[in-house]
């Protein structure tokens, strides 16, 4: 009996040393590859960039050269009142537009300042603000603030995925922890039944009294309800992790049983730089960036309220030439053969243009304030995820120790009950209190990897890289 009690407790030392068997493991990266690679969400926030791309292109829009033609004509009580034939091409600039253009008109009823001969009357020239819409005006104003859009769209890119991927980073550490926390338990249930039995056998030769086969029974059941607790959590966080994998069709993955994740890398420096970490996300990261942004756009909105404030004044000229064979009289003349125009408006209390200026500096000045409470929460948030991330280290080294000084209580308790000097209450004391320490150690273990992962959120860097 002696000799199967040996076994035990060497078999006890086996699984104190024995690590977490894995016939295929799915790596943290190569889980995130699987997620930027087929997941939906992933793929739809990917549109964003795209999607700025055509509101730039959008905004480009108001560059365009514009073709117009209008005819009209006017028939009645058999006269012909007239006959109007107009053709356009505008090319708008920077600042302004340049034109050119052919009309032809006829008719008994037309004003003499319309007439044209029968071969038309060309025109070139150009538009001109000389005041307000000079530095900037609507047009100019929405292709900034598209192309400033476009670093939006990229910052809220990496927020959505980074989103994404911190939620599969927890989820893939807590799939670690169930497949741990199983891996004990069943190890201590298997302790638990070949106690029973030895207990059982010693009892029925009269060694121990009845009642040691139910306490070493009782703890038997005990053990038997946590692993099937354990079961159902392993099943529960596979499904969860499952929820992430998606293949190349669109169709969800089945993670296989053989498939286990992999052991954290606890005792790796966390980072030695964390104030370059501070600094990178003061000035990149997604919510900074998507702020100032808001800045820029109401910035641009500024200028546009201020150019309001300017009176309306705009220069037209244009260049006219008879479209027929060019002859001595015919010839482009600059000084007699021309049209010239000129605008001006100006409202006399500007208190729609004022308002409107006053509104959008009160807006800049709440994102500015914004923009720096922001860099310092996120600031904040950095140094306790890595303050949680040093801390969880020191307790990670603390607990190893004291799963190995469990573990050479529970052996001494061994033994003693081996020389009659203990009791199978105390072994199961000390075993319990084992098995619940080494549990302890690998939910530790989860909670470092979980906090590098909220560290790396933090800075707001693209976790996929």
């Amino acid at each position: 009996m002696k000799n199967f009690f040996l076994s035990l407790f060497i078999f006890c030392i086996f699984i104190h040393h024995t690590t977490f068997a894995q016939k295929n493991t799915l790596t943290l990266r190569e889980f995130y590859d699987q997620i930027m690679a087929y997941h939906p969400l992933v793929k739809q926030a990917s549109t964003l960039p795209d999607f700025a791309k055509q509101e730039l292109r959008m905004a480009k829009g108001g560059f365009d050269p514009k073709l117009a033609a209008n005819y009209a004509r006017k028939d009645f009580d058999k006269k012909n009142y007239y006959d109007h034939l107009e053709g356009k091409l505008k090319v708008p600039n920077w600042i302004g537009n340049v034109f050119v253009g052919a009309e032809r008109s006829s008719g008994d009823l037309l004003n003499p300042e319309s007439v044209t001969d029968k071969n038309g009357l060309a025109n070139m020239g150009i538009e001109v603000p000389i005041a307000k819409d000079f530095w900037i005006d609507q047009r100019r104003a929405t292709l900034k603030q598209a192309k400033i859009f476009q670093n939006m769209a990229l910052a809220d890119k990496i927020k959505t995925i980074n989103k994404i991927l911190l939620s599969a980073t927890k989820d893939y550490w807590e799939w670690y922890f169930a497949e741990r926390e199983l891996f004990y338990l069943l190890k201590g249930l298997e302790l638990a039944d070949e106690r029973f039995k030895g207990v059982k056998q010693r009892v029925q030769l009269g060694e121990l009294a009845a009642i040691d086969s139910v306490q070493a029974k009782i703890i038997y059941q005990e053990r038997k309800i946590q692993l099937n607790q354990a079961n159902l959590e392993v099943k529960n966080s596979r499904l969860t992790v499952m929820n992430y994998i998606w293949g190349e069709n669109d169709m969800p993955m089945v993670l296989s049983d053989e498939v286990n994740p992999e052991n954290p890398n606890w005792q790796s420096n966390p980072t030695n730089e964390i104030e370059t970490l501070i600094t990178f996300a003061k000035e990149n990261h997604p919510e900074i960036l998507k702020i100032k942004g808001k800045v820029g756009q109401l910035d641009v909105e500024r200028q546009l309220a201020q150019n309001n404030l300017l009176p309306t004044a705009n220069f037209q000229y244009a260049m006219l030439q008879n479209m027929q064979p060019a002859t001595e009289s015919t010839r482009l003349n600059f000084q007699k053969n021309f049209k010239v125009g000129f605008e001006f408006e100006f409202p006399l209390f500007l208190r729609k243009e004022r308002g409107k200026l006053g509104q959008t500096r009160i807006k800049k000045f709440q994102n500015e304030l914004d923009l720096r409470q922001t860099q310092r929460d996120i600031e904040t948030d950095i140094r306790k995820s890595y303050n949680e991330l040093l801390n969880l280290r020191l307790q990670i080294t603390e607990q190893t120790s004291m799963v190995e000084n469990y573990q050479i209580l529970r052996d001494g308790e061994y033994r003693r009950f081996l020389n009659g000097e203990s009791s199978l209450f105390l072994i199961n004391t000390q075993e319990t209190k084992l098995i619940e320490s080494q549990i302890k150690l690998e939910s530790q273990k989860m909670k470092f990897e979980k906090a590098r992962g909220m560290l790396f959120w933090s800075v707001g860097k693209p976790m996929w890289e």
